[in-house]
């Protein structure tokens, strides 16, 4: 009898890692540009001429994405791609999510498969903004989507005509807002300097956009004085003890009743628990990225520098990431 449920525990757990396969297809297949390789019915024989492939890799790859439905087999031994895979995975696709992707498999699936060693010799690794920085810019830009339009209405709501993005990223906001608010004052603020270049790309002819190449901490509050300053996504790059000063410094930044808006995953909350344990998983693993916040820890550094918590509500609800509002009393 034990040999028995022995058996169907492992057949759970491989029915468990069946579904991780699409996920490492996809992300062969935008890696390498392999469905834009199999974009009209081809062979494998001639993608492999055309590329330089290992045949007996590339057919594997095949065959798990004919099994996994990524694939679509034609006559006379010619593959095509789903047009779902085109779309939505591959890189040269302006709806593309594979970067998501990316991030998954190339940053975080590595950090936790080497959790074994860092329990064990008690060490940590660290995270290379110069090989990550982009990828990670670009996947926190798939959030704007959901974000912009809560962004904007408090804008509305609070009639804010000067707006500040600390930790700006590509400037996927600014550019929105520069669309949306030509006659506004945008100011983004980014240490980064490969991530600042990509976020001038993407703002320039926006002439109400101006980039900063500074830290928040060297930030001079006199010479801004915005009526909202935004905090997305950043605040797990700096340890507890350093988020108050942030806080403090965004209400220096702010006009008189000026609003902080503050974007994150958040440690703990009921829906997406999931996701943010592992997501925190990963962070605490790094030697130079940081533990997700709390809700109360929000409300408590919002408090403690002045600021008075308006509201607070899901972005990606499943996903743990929560926005919040902030003034200044």
């Amino acid at each position: 009898m034990n040999e028995w449920r022995r058996l169907i525990w492992a057949r759970k757990w491989m029915k468990k890692n069946e579904t991780f396969l699409p996920t490492w297809h996809a992300h062969l297949g935008y890696s390498l540009y392999l469905f834009e390789a199999f974009r009209k019915p081809v062979t494998i024989d001639e993608v492999v001429k055309e590329r330089n492939l290992n045949h007996l890799l590339l057919q594997r790859w095949v065959e798990v994405g004919l099994a996994v439905g990524h694939l679509k087999a034609k006559r006379n031994g010619k593959i095509k791609s789903d047009k779902h895979m085109l779309r939505y995975v591959a890189p040269t696709s302006p709806d593309s999510v594979g970067i998501l992707l990316k991030e998954m498999l190339e940053l975080h699936m590595p950090t936790m498969l080497a959790y074994k060693e860092l329990l064990v010799e008690d060490e940590k690794v660290s995270y290379v903004d110069k090989d990550h920085g982009k990828t990670v810019a670009e996947t926190s830009a798939l959030l704007e989507t959901l974000a912009f339009p809560k962004i904007l209405s408090e804008i509305k709501r609070y009639r804010c005509k000067k707006i500040m993005d600390l930790g700006c990223g590509h400037g996927g906001y600014l550019a929105r807002l520069a669309q949306k608010k030509p006659k506004h004052s945008l100011f983004g603020v980014e240490m980064h300097a490969d991530v600042l270049k990509e976020a001038q790309k993407r703002t320039e002819g926006y002439e109400n956009v101006k980039l900063l190449h500074e830290k928040i901490e060297d930030l001079h509050p006199t010479n801004y004085n915005p009526d909202m300053v935004m905090l997305n996504n950043v605040l797990y790059y700096f340890p507890a003890e350093e988020r108050l000063p942030i806080f403090k410094k965004a209400y220096d930044l702010l006009d008189a009743k000026g609003v902080l808006v503050v974007m994150s995953p958040i440690n703990g909350v009921k829906n997406g628990n999931a996701f943010s344990s592992a997501f925190n998983s990963f962070m605490s693993a790094q030697d130079n990225l940081y533990p997700l916040p709390s809700f109360k820890s929000i409300k408590e550094y919002g408090k403690l520098a002045g600021f008075r918590m308006k509201r607070s509500a899901p972005i990606i609800k499943e996903g743990g990431w929560y926005y919040f509002v902030l003034q200044k009393k």
